[in-house]
């Protein structure tokens, strides 16, 4: 049966903090978690192969750093424009453990509807899956956007890697701690024009520890995302994966491992469909 939450922002409050809670954003803490709890910090897989979760966790921290040296400031928009993948997930991460605000710019969307999604954000900055990022350039001659970083390599765009590189000045700068006023923004094209809701740290700290408590995750579970249901819960679930030590799979076209298959699904409500110990 399903986890049967709202599908409105969940109520910050509505739990105690635990230990092992995120701090600042969704996966501020995770990367020292997941380097006390070798061999155990699962998998993120996606159409073009998988990352294991301490690798994952860094990288969201180095970018973090990255797009701060760059002039990234708390509460600023950032779009996101990519399908439900690992980029997609690391891309939003990295913008909120940076204090920013991650615009999920949908890539089903039309051009005018996605052009005046960052016009109405006032987003400057587009982060963008290599397949997408002629649209990515397309939507920057129409917006404010004034630079786009790509997954891959674009001509007219940043690479992603770059924001990995140190810092010529030797920064320490660590973006992982006491940003609470980051978020999720969604949108919808309305009569009235573009609605965009703001999903803030603490509804999706809200609904992180909903899922906990609903889905009972371990590290034996494979967790499969996609394009149903809503994006701040795929963030909050992706997360709590990752918390766990599980196996995602992102993407309408990802297999499970080998041998395995998927225990927990988004349709569209995060729902439990097997025992990971059974097998489905």
């Amino acid at each position: 049966m399903g986890v049967g939450l709202s599908s409105g922002t969940g109520r910050p409050g509505r739990h105690l903090p635990r230990r092992d809670d995120p701090i600042g954003s969704l996966t501020g803490g995770l990367c020292e978690r997941l380097r006390l709890r070798p061999g155990r910090g699962g998998t993120i897989r996606g159409r073009s192969g998988r990352t294991d979760g301490l690798t994952f966790a860094a990288t969201v921290e180095q970018a973090a750093a990255g797009l701060s040296r760059r002039g990234l400031c708390l509460g600023d928009v950032v779009g996101v424009l990519a399908p439900v993948s690992p980029d997609r997930f690391l891309a939003s991460y990295t913008v909120m453990a940076v204090g920013g605000r991650a615009l999920t710019v949908m890539p089903e969307s039309d051009p005018d509807t996605q052009c005046a999604a960052l016009t109405e954000t006032d987003a400057r900055l587009l982060l963008v899956s290599e397949d997408l990022a002629a649209r990515g350039l397309e939507l920057a001659e129409r917006s404010r956007v004034r630079q786009i970083i790509t997954f891959g390599s674009a001509l007219g765009t940043t690479q992603f890697a770059e924001l990995l590189l140190p810092s010529p000045d030797g920064n320490g700068y660590s973006p992982s701690r006491g940003l609470f006023d980051n978020g999720l923004l969604e949108y919808e094209n309305t009569r009235a024009g573009i609605l965009t809701t703001l999903h803030t740290h603490h509804d999706l700290l809200a609904r992180f520890a909903e899922l906990r408590h609903a889905l009972d995750l371990t590290a034996d579970d494979v967790v499969a995302v996609d394009r149903r249901g809503d994006e701040a819960t795929r963030l909050a679930l992706v997360a709590l994966a990752l918390w766990t030590g599980a196996c995602v799979v992102a993407g309408d076209d990802c297999p499970p491992p080998e041998g395995r298959g998927v225990t927990v699904e988004c349709a569209p409500d995060p729902i439990r469909v097997a025992d990971p110990h059974r097998g489905r």
